[in-house]
């Protein structure tokens, strides 16, 4: 008599720890500058990142940089030198969330470092305005991760649907997924052959990539034509407006369980101060 191994419910086969930080703000120093692809490479350094971890694809810091009009350095302050929290500064401040990548020891100095990828494009906001003259030796703060949660490592598959402000965290699922899983990306750019050459040199091997049609359901036609079975888990990521058709197939047309999808608006379209906790969609904020 033979007893039948019952499937993994979607909860175990999609499970993605979460590992919790301490949450403060930390001085880093910026030790390099090169351009990669479209965007511009940050490495960020610095002793006070003794502590700081980054273990999770769709990891964000938030990133302070100087008044693109004075030059100050407007940013949170540490609690204390031991303790979560932090303190919000009196003025107006410029942060911007940016997924850490490459996280390592540099040796000599014993310096825990990292890169931050920032976007070049037209009509630039106030981090990428100062990459375009950002040289070592400068200082900025950094304020999170507050939390790390992990790739579904488990998962046979993974689709991973981006636009370009979400091609860093998309690097980060493919390094950090298991070699044997199936990892296949969606890129909402007019031209993905960049996108594949970029993700295999941060990914660390090389993925199909297609590219979404323009119209405003394009990401949601381009998933469906890629399939999504009961072993595929879904990344999504990108600009807000464009996420909510594709958020509709996954949580209504296909019914998928809460565990199968993460989908997180980075930006909207004529909102600058989005924030990437906010719904997605407003009509339907319930997720």
């Amino acid at each position: 008599m033979s007893v039948t191994e019952a499937a993994p419910s979607p909860a175990e086969l999609f499970a993605r720890p979460r590992t919790m930080h301490r949450f403060t703000a930390r001085r880093v120093t910026v030790t390099a500058v090169v351009e990669i692809e479209h965007f511009t490479r940050v490495t960020l350094s610095g002793e006070e990142l003794g502590d700081w971890a980054s273990i999770g694809p769709g990891d964000h810091a938030r990133v302070f940089f100087p008044d693109p009009e004075t030059g100050e350095l407007i940013a949170p302050a540490p609690l204390g030198p031991e303790e979560s929290g932090i303190v919000r500064p009196d003025g107006p401040a410029f942060g911007r969330d940016f997924t850490p990548l490459n996280v390592r020891t540099v040796s000599g100095s014993g310096h825990r470092a990292f890169d931050i990828d920032i976007l070049r494009h037209a009509d630039p906001g106030p981090a990428a305005a100062w990459a375009t003259r950002a040289a070592p030796g400068e200082e900025l703060v950094i304020v999170g991760p507050r939390g790390s949660v992990s790739v579904a490592a488990a998962a046979p598959r993974v689709l991973c649907v981006a636009d370009a402000s979400a091609l860093p965290a998309t690097a980060r699922w493919i390094a950090e997924m298991p070699s044997g899983a199936r990892i296949e990306v969606i890129a909402d750019v007019d031209d993905p052959n960049w996108v594949r050459a970029y993700l295999a040199a941060q990914g660390g091997r090389d993925v199909p990539v297609s590219a979404a049609r323009a119209e405003p359901d394009g990401l949601a036609t381009a998933a469906r034509e890629a399939g999504i079975d009961a072993g595929t888990y879904v990344f999504a990521a990108g600009e807000a407006n464009r996420l909510i058709p594709l958020r509709r197939l996954l949580r209504y047309e296909l019914g998928l369980p809460r565990e199968q999808y993460a989908i997180t608006g980075y930006w909207r379209r004529g909102d600058a101060a989005f924030d990437h906790h906010a719904p997605i969609d407003p009509a339907d904020p319930d997720d």
